[in-house]
């Protein structure tokens, strides 16, 4: 049994072999079990480990979505590789699903004169693209905000990736929407000897003690949460 050392901003709980006790801030909602021992493959249990993580995300009320992501921001800044960063690939978040927003992150990287692109969906990969905040911007296959006009970056000058999430475990193991984008962009760097910084962003209530995992998962740098940072490397 895993117990938790928890801030004081929230419940304490535990996680049993095989489930997975998911803590919910200021009770709104009760404690969720999603149990995955019986399911037959890792893609299997993250299905049901993300609909229930993102219908807890999306219940978020708008000034408390704003808050968090505001405080998740301040504290990105103190990552010493992304503070060293001079350029920095990071996702335009999706409000209606209440990903952390990124809205502060991209202001002050540009205010400081610093190199910044963002994830775009060409051909069923994640490429980057440059990006200047009030440029017009479209909605991509998946409601991920993309720039209108699309302009090619060399990924190999990239030094962190600001990466969103639906879910994270204590091992530093990231759950996406499943369709292996972000995985897949990451490992064909690595490959090529490159090793950005990665950095995920996620509020505490997505936050889990084990994720089921598929071999191509890849782990992250960090991941900071509106209580802390959690770092892997």
């Amino acid at each position: 049994m895993l117990n938790y050392n928890l801030p004081a901003c929230l419940k304490t709980g535990t996680a049993k072999t095989g489930k997975f006790f998911i803590l919910q801030v200021k009770e709104r909602i009760t404690v969720i079990n999603c149990g995955f021992a019986c399911m037959s493959s890792p893609s299997e249990s993250k299905q049901v480990v993300r609909k229930e993580v993102l219908a807890i995300r999306k219940r978020l009320q708008h000034e408390e979505w704003l808050e968090k992501s505001e405080e998740i921001a301040a504290r990105v800044f103190g990552i010493p590789e992304v503070s060293a960063a001079e350029h920095l690939l990071v996702y335009l978040s999706i409000a209606e699903t209440r990903e952390v927003s990124t809205g502060k992150i991209i202001k002050e990287l540009c205010g400081s004169g610093r190199k910044l692109s963002v994830p775009v969906i060409r051909q069923e990969r994640l490429v980057p693209c440059g990006y200047m905040p009030g440029e017009k911007l479209d909605r991509g296959m998946f409601g991920q905000p993309e720039p209108a006009l699309f302009r090619s970056v060399d990924p190999s000058g990239i030094d962190a990736v600001i990466i969103p999430l639906v879910a994270a475990d204590e091992d530093g193991y990231r759950m996406g929407y499943g369709r292996g984008y972000f995985d897949r962009f990451l490992s064909e760097l690595a490959a090529a000897g490159h090793f950005p910084c990665r950095v995920g962003l996620a509020f505490r209530l997505q936050i889990v003690p084990l994720l089921p995992l598929d071999p191509w998962d890849e782990r992250l740098d960090y991941i900071v949460h509106e209580c802390g940072v959690m770092r892997f490397t």
